[in-house]
């Protein structure tokens, strides 16, 4: 497959300007971030898993400092700068790094490398563009059902893999139920099943989760495993807008993967990412408001009697029953959407509502707002 890429001279033609904003100073403020956000984020979106706090003060800063660079493509030192800086966190090369349009473009991509001419594990209720782009290459999708504690069912996911399995699937902590599984069943898991199919690990939302040794599976990877890490800037960092997601894996690989490629950052996406990373305090002071939400929200669910699945992100999977499935409807009024299209009534299929946990305030008030609508 052949993709336009710009010229060597274009791609260098902003590096000086761009790398000038690289060495930020990290700073956090979130009252200022709150009052710097535009009325155009209104009304309160909490169905797409969003950080409702917005970008480190050094990523804002960044991003502004660029934006003269925004009809120019990102240039080859600032993005070698992004990998490098991924590296030295994970204990990998830059070489074992892949950079991408957000963690979607990354899994579109090894879906469509992996699936065609075989089969996809991957559990029954999970992000889907896994499943759903590889089925599109041709693969066939195994989709295994979840556990009890609606966690991914590895011994029933490892029974599944067979001689023409490609591709075994495990987002932790999983998209849409919040659910985790424990490090070393999945280490050994992993350990398992590569061997005869290569391992993709999504840990999109794993920043939320209190940092432990060996709760990542990149350990694997530095062992030279065949197994493979995706990750977003989209999440915790706030970045969800500018695009940049990244994979870890085996250098060939990651360069197989490199050449199927069909985007590039920015310019501004790429000093934000770097900015967000040189952030030393940013990811834990969001971890802790986002438990202090969920605390809000679980509270106020527990309070009405409504269930839900203590999940370990930035959202809640909240089962429903069948006159709870208009709540979209009903806090769309009100400012506050829980759907991407706020009026759309939850399908009875899905019979349940995934919840993205907001600021504190905005969770304080999405509670009041509940007592209020169910009584109604």
């Amino acid at each position: 497959m052949s993709h336009f890429l710009p010229t060597r001279r274009a791609l260098l033609a902003g590096a000086a300007a761009t790398t000038a904003g690289l060495a930020l100073r990290p700073e956090l403020s979130l009252a200022a971030s709150a009052s710097r956000r535009p009325p155009s984020e209104d009304p309160v979106r909490l169905f797409s898993n969003e950080n409702r706090y917005g970008p480190c003060e050094g990523a804002l800063r960044a991003m502004r400092e660029s934006l003269h660079l925004a009809s120019r493509y990102a240039a080859m030192d600032s993005t070698a700068t992004l990998k490098k800086l991924i590296a030295e966190q994970e204990g990998l090369t830059p070489e074992h790094v892949l950079l991408t349009s957000g963690a979607f473009e990354a899994l579109t991509l090894i879906a469509n490398k992996f699936a065609p001419g075989g089969s996809v594990v991957c559990s029954e209720r999970v992000y889907d563009v896994i499943p759903v782009y590889s089925a599109q290459a041709g693969g066939k999708v195994e989709r295994v059902p979840l556990d009890a504690s609606l966690a991914h069912d590895l011994k029933a996911m490892e029974a599944r893999v067979g001689a023409d399995t490609r591709l075994v699937s495990v987002c932790n902590p999983s998209n849409p139920t919040g659910t985790v599984v424990d490090s070393a069943k999945l280490r050994a898991f992993c350990e398992a099943v590569s061997p005869r199919a290569s391992v993709l690990v999504d840990e999109v939302y794993l920043h939320y989760l209190e940092p432990a040794p060996g709760l990542s599976m990149v350990d694997l990877v530095r062992a030279g495993k065949n197994v493979i890490i995706t990750r977003s800037f989209s999440k915790i960092f706030g970045l969800a807008g500018m695009r940049v997601g990244y994979a870890l894996a085996q250098p060939a690989l990651i360069k197989q993967l490199h050449d199927r490629r069909a985007s590039l950052l920015s310019s501004v996406s790429t000093v934000a990412a770097i900015a967000s990373l040189q952030d030393t305090t940013y990811v834990s002071r969001m971890r802790k408001l986002n438990a202090e939400a969920r605390k809000v929200t679980t509270a106020v669910l527990d309070e009405v009697g409504m269930k839900y699945i203590p999940g370990h992100a930035n959202f809640l999977w909240i089962p429903l029953n069948a006159n709870q499935f208009d709540l979209p409807a009903r806090f769309a009024p009100h400012g506050f959407h829980l759907r991407t299209n706020p009026r759309e009534s939850i399908p009875a299929e899905v019979s349940a509502l995934r919840l993205t946990i907001g600021t504190v305030e905005e969770m304080r008030t999405f509670g009041t707002l509940l007592r209020s609508v169910l009584k109604s």
